[in-house]
């Protein structure tokens, strides 16, 4: 059969030397990123990882449902925010202001897919909305990334460009993110977009042509960006002062992309004020984090006490945020030490223009985010903060990292093709060590988040409880979306518990009280009887008399080990919600 050995021998030639090597080598890479993609889909999630993403994602299947920004979460602080302002709490409270809207938004397209899948059962270890909104960051993980491989390529080279994104695509910090919940992806995505627009502006500039347009549409990426995260704003600031001072004209250089990002952004302003009082909304009172409580306590509380906090707290607080992000600033980069060496090239001269001029541009929108953070802090859950915002740094401060490291390793005068494949392949072994110990080496978990989060168990609240109704709990995120009904966040006191279901203080009856290990288990004994939780304190250690108790009637069963207990006015075992 000389004839198939000839065609064979062609093949395998064309394989290697021709047109289809490229093509193999792309798809083996495709499939190579899908293995990943799916390894942390299939083999590493266990629903979702944060309160704030579980609160944007039942605000999304308010939208999907045809309610606009509604929410079945309710905050004490929003109780009290509306009555300063005169507005009912019933009607009011049921609104979302603590929120952006993108980040909901981009959940009601994600749960579309599994639309009729949206009722949580006992028997679901994973409730399919977890699995939907999961995916969708992990597309728009790999939408950024490719992003990311244009703006490199045109600051630098293609093959730069490739390695770059290799090296990302290796950090397990931003993979853990896509499973988290939260809208870091959406933030990173929409982030390395108006990179990319402020280097083609840089661009258009350095050779005489007109950059109003690549301006504009950067204005628009912040106020993407500004409407999914307002702390992000610290990020937009410093760049509008950096386009007023590089770009010619420089009032109109300021305007262009100042506009746009006020045309969006006010809408929202507006919307916040005409429902809570405040433009900034529920939000507002993040920035009192750490400042005599946590933000968490806050929320509990009808109102902030104001009078007992001096400038000796902020300075303490900003000063530890700086201290703190200082020192781990590695960490905060997700490991990656080749992100780590974007700050040496600040003294490296680089021969591109748009190279050279980015540099600055991305150092002054980290010292911004660096400050922004460090006003309002980064409380992280499960390892995970929604305020993190040096992980949108980390892709285009790689791409930089990667050239110093290249240029140094030039100078070596190292010519063996060997050795740089090797000083390669031990840079993605470094930032990819998270990722291998994972697949290899880390021990079996549980399917779930627990402690806490009992996602099948909390389900079952939905059959229990009336939509009507309304269940007092120290995670009022998780029954709001895996129970789909609506949920009181513990107020302060329980004097306050019962004054809002006497006098029917949010339109509804709270004729449930789920306590979990929030308020419990997870609390040292100390911390139950003298911290936040206090006055609860006999609720959850089970001593309260139930006779004495608004609600008379408790269970168990929704948890493990005896560490959730769910109250209610009647036995809902024997009597659960009417459909």
């Amino acid at each position: 059969m000389p004839g198939s050995a000839n065609a064979i021998q062609r093949l395998i030639h064309g394989l290697e030397m021709g047109g289809a090597a490229v093509w193999v080598r792309r798809a083996l890479t495709a499939l190579a990123i899908l293995a990943l993609a799916l390894f942390y889909l299939v083999h590493e999630f266990r629903g979702l990882a944060s309160s704030q993403g579980m609160d944007q994602a039942q605000i999304g299947r308010e939208l999907l449902h045809g309610h606009g920004w509604a929410t079945k979460f309710a905050r004490p602080l929003a109780i009290g925010q509306a009555q300063r302002h005169g507005k009912n709490p019933a009607a009011k409270v049921w609104v979302d202001t603590y929120n952006a809207p993108l980040p909901p938004l981009v959940d009601a397209i994600a749960l579309l897919t599994v639309k009729a899948r949206l009722k949580m059962t006992p028997s679901d270890v994973i409730y399919a909305g977890d699995r939907a909104i999961a995916a969708m960051s992990i597309l728009l993980f790999l939408a950024a990334v490719t992003v990311l491989f244009f703006t490199a390529r045109r600051l630098f080279d293609q093959r730069l460009a490739l390695l770059s994104c290799g090296l990302v695509l290796v950090c397990d910090t931003l993979w853990q993110y896509t499973l988290s919940g939260l809208p870091q992806m959406l933030l990173l995505f929409l982030f390395n977009l108006t990179i990319y627009l402020l280097v083609r502006a840089i661009e258009a500039q350095s050779e005489g042509r007109s950059v109003g347009l690549w301006l504009a549409a950067a204005g628009v990426g912040f106020g993407l960006l500004a409407l999914s995260n307002a702390l992000t704003i610290w990020i937009f600031l410093p760049a509008l002062a950096f386009c007023g001072f590089y770009f010619r004209p420089r009032i109109w250089a300021a305007l262009l992309v100042l506009l746009p990002f006020v045309l969006l952004y006010t809408p929202w302003l507006i919307r916040n004020y005409l429902v809570s009082g405040n433009p900034a909304g529920l939000a507002f009172y993040a920035l009192f984090d750490k400042i005599g409580m946590s933000e968490a306590a806050h929320m509990r509380h009808t109102a902030v006490n104001f009078s007992g906090m001096s400038l000796r707290f902020w300075s303490d607080k900003i000063s530890g945020n700086i201290v703190d992000q200082l020192g781990g600033i590695l960490r905060y980069l997700g490991g990656s030490v080749v992100a780590l060496f974007f700050f040496a090239t600040l003294l490296h001269p680089f021969r591109r223009v748009e190279t050279a001029a980015m540099r600055w541009l991305v150092l002054v929108m980290w010292c911004g985010a660096l400050a922004g953070m460090a006003v309002y802090g980064i409380p992280e859950e499960q390892g995970m903060a929604a305020n993190q915002l040096h992980l949108l740094f980390i892709p285009v401060m790689t791409a930089f990292g990667l050239a110093f490291l290249l240029v140094q390793w030039q100078r070596f005068g190292i010519e063996y093709r060997v050795a740089r494949i090797g000083f390669l392949t031990l840079l993605f072994l470094i930032c990819g060590i998270p990722i291998l110990v994972t697949a290899f080496f880390s021990s079996s978990r549980q399917s779930i988040r627990w402690p806490p989060y009992l996602p099948p168990y909390i389900a079952v609240i939905g059959g229990w409880m009336q939509p009507n109704e309304i269940t007092a709990t120290d995670m009022p995120w998780a029954v709001a979306w895996y129970a789909d009904r609506r949920a009181l966040w513990l107020p302060d006191t329980v004097q306050s518990y019962v004054e809002d279901s006497d006098y029917n203080v949010l339109g509804s009856p709270i004729n449930g009280l789920y306590l979990t290990p929030i308020s419990g288990s997870q609390n040292s004994l100390h911390d139950i009887l003298k911290g936040d939780y206090r006055d609860w304190a006999s609720v959850i250690l089970r001593s309260v008399d139930l006779q004495k108790f608004p609600l008379k009637w408790a269970t168990l069963v929704l948890g493990l080990d005896n560490e959730c207990v769910f109250f209610s006015d009647h036995d809902r075992q024997k009597t659960p919600a009417q459909p």
